[in-house]
């Protein structure tokens, strides 16, 4: 940078005017705050023209003041702290205007016997030729310089703009470009307040359907369990006669076999008889008993 400081006032107005204006300067336009000035919930301050801006680019569907359409409101964010604020159908002409920091603003140019910036603007020297403020802004290099700069020096083949014409052109950009971040920042604030909604949405629905299953679940082994107990008892009653009939098979089996045992015994008996008529006698009433 070609410049130097070479204007040194008095260090303790200097500083407690500069700290003063430091207060004053609209976070948006980065200008001394323009009347009205309204102040924000959160005990912010911001030009009414720049609010407007802000509130506009986070609301682009909110209708003009001068619409016959009644709007519902609208909000955005602050600048400063973010905080969120909330406006009815007024839009920023609702907002409460600052009349203290009004009053200050008005007491403070009263005192400053230059404009804003005069004294900053004071300081700035070319080094090059000395006493030669600098004036002008070189758009070739994209640097401040001075006249003699652009007649003698470095810069006498760029083309050069008023430092004035510059520095409210850039001023405004970068006034409209905070605009522009801070209506973004909005939008993805509400996207992401969005998204974190359709997140607990999405949790609330899985909660449910997992009740819903659950239920489901348990009433369907509830039908199992009755109908386990069916067939259960199905199968014991089926067993039982089955058993019932075999196991008196088996007696029936087995008091044939102990007569037949008998039998046996008795014709083996008979078998000894010596006399042949008791033999005969014996004999045919066994084989009646045997066939």
């Amino acid at each position: 940078m070609n410049f130097a400081v070479g204007y040194k006032p008095l260090l303790g107005d200097l500083n407690t005017m500069d700290n003063l204006e430091k207060q004053l300067i609209c976070p948006i336009c980065l200008e001394m705050f323009t009347k009205p000035v309204v102040i924000l919930p959160c005990q912010h301050n911001l030009c009414r023209k720049c609010a407007n801006d802000v509130f506009q680019a986070s609301n682009p569907l909110w209708l003009s003041r001068g619409s016959t359409t009644v709007s519902s409101g609208g909000r955005f964010r602050c600048p400063s702290c973010r905080h969120e604020v909330i406006l009815d159908r007024h839009g920023v002409y609702g907002l409460q205007r600052n009349l203290l920091v009004e009053n200050i603003i008005d007491i403070y140019k009263q005192e400053s016997s230059r404009p804003i910036h005069t004294k900053m603007e004071q300081q700035l020297m070319c080094e090059e030729h000395g006493e030669e403020k600098i004036n002008i802004y070189c758009l070739t290099c994209e640097t401040p310089t001075c006249s003699m700069c652009k007649v003698f020096g470095a810069h006498k083949d760029c083309e050069v703009a008023p430092l004035q014409n510059v520095y409210q052109q850039q001023k405004t950009e970068l006034s409209d470009g905070i605009a522009m971040l801070v209506a973004g920042n909005d939008r993805i604030q509400a996207m992401i307040s969005r998204l974190e909604e359709i997140c607990k949405t999405i949790e609330d629905n899985g909660r449910q359907q997992k009740k819903l299953l659950c239920r489901k679940f348990d009433a369907l082994c509830s039908v199992l369990e009755e109908r386990k107990k069916e067939l259960l008892l199905c199968i014991t009653r089926e067993q039982d006669e089955k058993l019932g009939h075999v196991r008196a098979l088996c007696r029936q089996h087995g008091d044939h076999l102990e007569g037949a045992a008998k039998l046996v015994e008795t014709c083996i008996q008979s078998m000894e008889e010596q006399q042949m008529a008791a033999f005969l006698q014996a004999s045919l009433i066994l084989v009646l008993n045997i066939f």
